[in-house]
């Protein structure tokens, strides 16, 4: 409960653990992480505000935390790691992560320590997205889709944006783009010219302004009600604990453990882009 403080801060120190939340530019691709928000609540963990997901790391976002010396990770616990979401989510085909399985949720490591090389490590979804969302197994305040922003799905050549109508409270509307709509008459300008593959980092940065669910901020809003009541995001997180061990609910909890430990002095969060990814972090486990 501790990092309650760090809700809506782009850093934050806690103790000798310094986090912080970023996002990439959306002019280009190669621009630099500029400062985000970080979320945190008692039940799914940290993730950076807004985004897709107002609650989780999209593609374009990265949560570190950093030590005030090297430590030994033994263990890093994820939360929202789904998998078989395509059907609910209409994000299929968009998984192409090379030996990921097909509509599995991703999220990356990077661990440096001193000025050794980073490492990274990719981890897959080992539990199926359940029918009703754990957290409102918590609270029935909670709502299902109560963190979603907006959402970005790559189908081939057709880019569809799933956004609010126009009253800008939930109705949906999707606005679909076809990537490679070439003008017949033109395309023998392409004769004989290598065919590239196109990062489409840049495409996608284009629909950052596009309309945001209004009720993506509806479960910040019941975190932010009890900021100032640790008892009660004590509780709550009680509650879920309790629940993780009586129920069969998942919350997508996976967990990856380094064998023989990992020494860091900064870890770093990512979700590779070509994968249905958003995820948060609840735990590291320190020898």
């Amino acid at each position: 409960v501790a990092f309650s403080a760090c809700q809506e801060q782009a850093v934050c120190t806690v103790g000798d653990i310094t986090i912080s939340a970023q996002r990439r530019e959306t002019d280009d691709s190669t621009s630099n992480w500029v400062d985000a928000q970080i979320y945190w609540d008692p039940v799914d963990g940290l993730g950076v505000r807004d985004g897709a997901q107002n609650d989780e790391i999209d593609f374009n976002e990265q949560l570190s935390i950093a030590f005030a010396k090297d430590v030994v990770v033994k263990k890093i616990w994820f939360s929202d790691l789904f998998h078989t979401e395509d059907n609910r989510y209409n994000s299929g085909d968009t998984d192409r992560v090379e030996g990921v399985a097909e509509d599995s949720e991703v999220a990356g490591i990077s661990i440096q320590s001193g000025e050794n090389p980073a490492s990274v490590v990719l981890v897959e979804a080992k539990d199926r997205l359940p029918w009703a969302s754990f957290n409102q197994e918590i609270s029935v305040r909670f709502r299902e889709g109560g963190d979603l922003r907006r959402r970005v799905v790559i189908d081939g050549e057709l880019v569809e944006i799933v956004a609010p109508g126009e009253d800008g409270r939930g109705r949906v509307t999707a606005q679909r783009f076809k990537i490679a709509d070439i003008d017949p008459e033109k395309k023998s300008i392409f004769d004989n010219v290598e065919t590239v593959e196109i990062d489409l980092t840049d495409i996608l940065a284009e629909f950052n302004g596009t309309r945001l669910f209004e009720q993506g901020n509806k479960n910040f809003e019941i975190i932010q009600a009890l900021a100032s009541d640790p008892e009660s995001l004590e509780s709550m997180r009680m509650t879920a604990q309790t629940k993780r061990e009586t129920i069969r609910m998942s919350n997508g909890e996976v967990p990856w453990t380094f064998e023989n430990g990992s020494a860091a002095s900064t870890v770093t969060f990512f979700a590779p882009f070509d994968s249905s990814n958003d995820f948060s972090i609840s735990g590291l486990v320190l020898e």
